[in-house]
């Protein structure tokens, strides 16, 4: 078994929030997914993001905004939000800070038989 914690996590500074990659957990590279912590300081926001993997991102704590090709979304704390490939999206925090797991992977691609 092994634990993670956010608060165990080196948050280091990506897309103007806080990021913790689990990569950087001993033996999480087995792991079929990717995963990350992320921390929205009060009053802020992540820059604009979009990228070719899956993501469910779930608000552990704090209050968010998920803005998704132009359109909002609120989500609480205990709210998952699944993003698609490319879909454009920023995290803002309303008010406090705001503490995230996300977690990513490609898409499988559909396998077309031989001789279909």
């Amino acid at each position: 078994m092994q634990k993670f914690t956010i608060g165990d996590s080196k948050l280091e500074s990506e897309y103007g929030i806080g990021i913790g990659r689990w990569d950087r957990y001993p033996g999480t590279g087995s792991l079929p997914f990717d995963a990350m912590w992320c921390q929205v300081p009060a009053g802020s926001h992540s820059t604009p993001d979009s990228h070719p993997e899956v993501e469910l991102a779930i608000v552990l704590g704090g209050d968010a905004t998920f803005t998704v090709n132009g359109q909002d979304t609120h989500a609480p704390t205990g709210t998952a939000v699944l993003l698609q490939p490319g879909e454009h999206h920023t995290i803002t925090s309303n008010g406090e800070p705001v503490q995230i797991l996300s977690i990513y992977w490609l898409p499988r691609t559909e396998q077309v038989p031989d001789g279909a």
